[in-house]
This record gives C-alpha cells, sequence and structure tokens, in this order.
C-alpha cells in the first residue's frame, strides 16, 4: 500500500494500543506528570502522542526494506550535522554515537549509513528470540547496521573504536544495579557509565544524535548531531570525562532537553526510573 497510507494505519494502531494498553497508559501518564510538572491533561495528550509515534515507527519499521531506496526523501540528514559527524571521525580514536529513544532511529541511521558511515550499535537482547531474530535481520541486513550485543560485545566495542569507527548507545536506559545515580528529567535514575569509561579509554568524540519527527509531515524524520559533547565542560568546569557523575549528568540533561522539546516523540512506556522509584513512577 501507499506508505501514507500505512503510517495512517500506525497512527490508528497506536492508538489502539493506548486503549489495550490502560495501566501502562495511566503509568506513563503519572510519570509524564511527575517528570515534566505539567497537569495530567497535558500529561495526556502527551502519551497519547507517544503511544501514535510508537504506532507510526513500528509500521516504518516493518516497511523499511520497501522504503530504504527513497531513505534521502524521507530523512533529512543536514550538512552541517554530516560535518560534526566527520570531525570526531578525523581525530581517530573512533566516535560513540550517543542516541534515545525518540522518533525513529532506525530510519535515521539508515539515512546516516547511506551518507557512507558504517554504524555498529549497541543492542539489549530481547527475551522472545523469534521477534529479536525479525529485528536483527532488518537492522542487519536492510539498514546496514553492525549489531552487538550489550551483554557479551565489549570486545568488539574496543576492536570498532580502536579502528576508528562508530558506535551508537541508546543513553536513555535504566541502568538497575549497575548504574550511576544520576538525575533524568528531575528524577533520581540509574544512568549507564559507558559512554564515559569508554571516553576515558580511547578519547573518543561522544557526538549527540537527535531523531526529530516533522510536525506537520509526520513521514519526515531529521538527523540533528549539534556538536561534540565530550570537548564541553561540566558545570564544574571540569573536562568532559573527568568527573563521573558530573559527565552523565551532561548526557542525562541533554537528552531531558530534547523530550522536554518534542515530548510526544519520547517512548514512555521505557521503565526509565523503575530501578530507583519503582512503582512510585
Amino acid at each position: 500500500m501507499p506508505h501514507r497510507i500505512a503510517i495512517s494505519f500506525g497512527r490508528f494502531a497506536g492508538r489502539l494500543t493506548r486503549l489495550l494498553l490502560w495501566r501502562k497508559t495511566d503509568l506513563c501518564e503519572a510519570r509524564c506528570v511527575m517528570s515534566l510538572g505539567v497537569g495530567i491533561t497535558i500529561a495526556r495528550e502527551i502519551i497519547r502522542g507517544s503511544f501514535v509515534n510508537l504506532g507510526m515507527s513500528a509500521v516504518e519499521f516493518i516497511r523499511l526494506p520497501a522504503m530504504k531506496s527513497r531513505i534521502n526523501e524521507l530523512v533529512a540528514f543536514p550538512r552541517e550535522s554530516i560535518d560534526v559527524l566527520r570531525e570526531a571521525l578525523s581525530r581517530g580514536k573512533g566516535v560513540i554515537l550517543m542516541v534515545s529513544h525518540c522518533a525513529n532511529w532506525e530510519y535515521a541511521a539508515a539515512r546516516v549509513i547511506h551518507e557512507g558511515f558504517p554504524l555498529h550499535a549497541v543492542y539489549t537482547p530481547q527475551s522472545d528470540k523469534a521477534v529479536e531474530n525479525v529485528i536483527m535481520n532488518t537492522r542487519e541486513k536492510v539498514s546496514g547496521m553492525a549489531m552487538i550485543d550489550s551483554n557479551k560485545g565489549l570486545r568488539e566495542i574496543f576492536r570498532v573504536l580502536k579502528a576508528g569507527g562508530i558506535v551508537v548507545i541508546m543513553q536513555d536506559l535504566d541502568a538497575r544495579k549497575d548504574g550511576v545515580m544520576s538525575d533524568f528529567l528531575g528524577m533520581p535514575a540509574s544512568t549507564h557509565d559507558g559512554v564515559v569509561k569508554l571516553y576515558r579509554r580511547f578519547g573518543c568524540p561522544v557526538v549527540p544524535a537527535r531523531v526529530i519527527r516533522d510536525m506537520d509531515n509526520p513521514l519526515h524524520h531529521t538527523v540533528n548531531m549539534p556538536g561534540i559533547l565530550s570537548d564541553c565542560r561540566d558545570k564544574n568546569g571540569l573536562p568532559f570525562g573527568e568527573d563521573m557523575k558530573a559527565s552523565l549528568e551532561m548526557c542525562n540533561d541533554l537528552i531531558a532537553s530534547w523530550i522536554k522539546a518534542r515530548p510526544e516523540l519520547w517512548l514512555w512506556l521505557l521503565d526509565r526510573w523503575q530501578y530507583t522509584l519503582g512503582k512510585e513512577v
């Protein structure tokens, strides 16, 4: 079917999923109220938009094999962002691309790869292996991403960075007992420290990558790389990486600013505060 009609079906599927998962919807709305400081009416609209984005993203993922040849039409990768990534790569120490669960990363990754930047993405294994096989097949054979298992891929991450490659890390996941406590959207959260540890070891530039779905044309995305985060100093004036907690705050604060700007694009279903706040949020 035409892509626009398929995405309309995704919007409907997202709305339906929100109604079916009403308990999780209530939890998402509570998270939204507590973290953004908005009223329940606004929170409800944000979560409705988040489910719609989820539905569209799911359909886009399924249709990626058919749409790969049109990826330049669907995803913009501005010249200034390309220049940021090239500058980071030119240092010869590899690059960490720090991303979050906003909009549709699979389409954005396909666009970056199409521009000539091979990506190696760290992923968390799924409990359902059949589902995982489908996802991995699309990401590797269609998008062109090389996938690295987060549980056993440390050597591969080292190899890629030593070779001057790009490692993609999702920085908005709950690290549970293995993380460092750092506020995320104003609430304590267990945060993965791998980005800072890898920077300390290899000196690889950390480049944040934000994916934005167009408000007027939901079929269209933009990949934005605002600069090299590891070139900045923390709130105490120290270089990135010197103070672990302050450096992670820089990562969290940046992602939080993206969410505040377009909260409906973030995946509120994530248990981001599960370890620290449990059922309170």
